[in-house]
C-alpha cells in the first residue's frame, strides 16, 4: 500500500516537473515580449521628445518669421505717411490700424506715430480753409478707434495740435494729454475724454454733447460758447476756465470744480443757489 502511494507521488512529481519545464519557454517568451515592449516604449518616448523639440524649434522659427513680417509691414506703413501722395498717406494710416488690430503690442507705437503726424500737420479752421485735410481726418478717425491693451496716463499725446473743426465724434480718448490743443469748433459728440489733461486748450464753440468728461482737467481752457448738453462733468476741473455763453443743459455737474471759472452768460444751469451746493467754487467764480 505504501509502495503504491510512493509510486503515485513519484509520478505526480515527475508530471509537475515536466509541466514546469514546459512552462519555462512560455515564461521566457512573455518576458522577452515585455522587454521588447519596454524597449519600444522607450524608443517611442525618445521619438516624442524629439518631435517636441522639433516643434518648439519650428514654432520659434515661425514666431521670428512673423515678427519679421510685422516689422516689414510697420516700416512700409510708416514710409507711406511720408509720401507726397495723399492717397498713399491715407493708405498708410489704415495699414497701421490693421497692424494694431493684428498685433496688440504695436498699438501704443502706432498711436504715437499717428499722433505725431496729426500734431505736425493739423491746422486751425478758417473761413477759407475749414477743418482738416483728408489724411489728418483719417488719422484722427484711426486714433479714435485704437484701444491699447492697457491705456496708461497720457497714452495719446495731442498737445499743441491744431485741430480746429476736427471731427472726433465717438472717439475713444480717455486719459489723453492735450496741453494747449486747439479744438475750436470741433465735433466731439459722445467722445470719451474722461480723465484727460487739457489745460490751456481751446474748445471754443466745440460740440461736446453727450461727451464723457468726468475728472477731465480744463484748467485755464477756453470753452466759450461750447455745447456741453448732457455731458458727464462729474468732478471735472474748470479752474480759471472760460465758460462764457456755454450750454450746459442737463449736464451732470456733481463735484465739478469751478474755482475762478467764468460762467457769465452760460445757459442750462440750475439756479445759482442750487448749483453752489453740488459744485466746488470760490469767491472769484463768476456765475451766469
Amino acid at each position: 500500500m505504501e509502495r503504491a502511494e510512493l509510486h503515485r507521488a513519484a509520478q505526480d512529481s515527475r508530471r509537475q516537473f515536466v509541466t514546469t519545464l514546459l512552462q519555462i519557454p512560455a515564461t521566457i517568451a512573455v518576458l522577452g515580449g515585455l522587454l521588447l515592449t519596454a524597449q519600444g516604449l522607450a524608443q517611442t518616448a525618445k521619438s516624442v521628445d524629439a518631435s517636441r523639440e522639433e516643434l518648439l524649434i519650428a514654432r520659434k522659427g515661425l514666431e521670428v518669421a512673423q515678427k519679421g513680417q510685422v516689422t516689414d509691414r510697420f516700416t512700409k506703413a510708416v514710409e507711406q505717411l511720408g509720401s507726397p501722395n495723399m492717397e498713399v498717406r491715407i493708405g498708410g494710416a489704415y495699414a497701421l490700424e490693421n497692424i494694431g488690430r493684428d498685433v496688440p503690442d504695436y498699438r501704443q507705437t502706432i498711436v504715437d506715430v499717428l499722433a505725431s503726424y496729426v500734431v505736425g500737420n493739423g491746422r486751425t479752421s478758417t473761413k477759407k480753409n475749414y477743418g482738416q485735410a483728408r489724411d489728418v481726418r483719417t488719422m484722427l478717425t484711426v486714433l479714435g478707434r485704437v484701444r491699447p491693451p492697457s491705456p496708461k496716463e497720457g497714452w495719446i499725446d495731442l498737445s499743441h495740435a491744431r485741430l480746429g473743426a476736427a471731427d472726433l465724434s465717438n472717439a475713444y480718448l480717455p486719459r489723453a494729454k492735450m496741453f494747449g490743443t486747439v479744438l475750436a469748433g470741433a465735433s466731439l459728440f459722445d467722445a470719451d475724454l474722461s480723465d484727460s489733461v487739457m489745460p490751456f486748450s481751446d474748445f471754443s464753440s466745440a460740440y461736446l454733447t453727450n461727451a464723457h468728461l468726468a475728472r477731465a482737467n480744463f484748467n485755464l481752457a477756453d470753452l466759450t460758447k461750447a455745447s456741453l448738453e448732457r455731458a458727464d462733468l462729474t468732478e471735472t476741473i474748470f479752474l480759471t476756465a472760460d465758460l462764457r455763453g456755454a450750454n450746459l443743459t442737463d449736464a451732470t455737474l456733481t463735484g465739478a470744480d469751478f474755482d475762478n471759472a467764468d460762467l457769465t452768460g452760460a445757459i442750462g444751469l440750475p439756479p445759482t443757489a442750487q448749483l453752489k451746493k453740488i459744485v466746488q467754487w470760490n469767491r472769484q467764480t463768476k456765475w451766469p
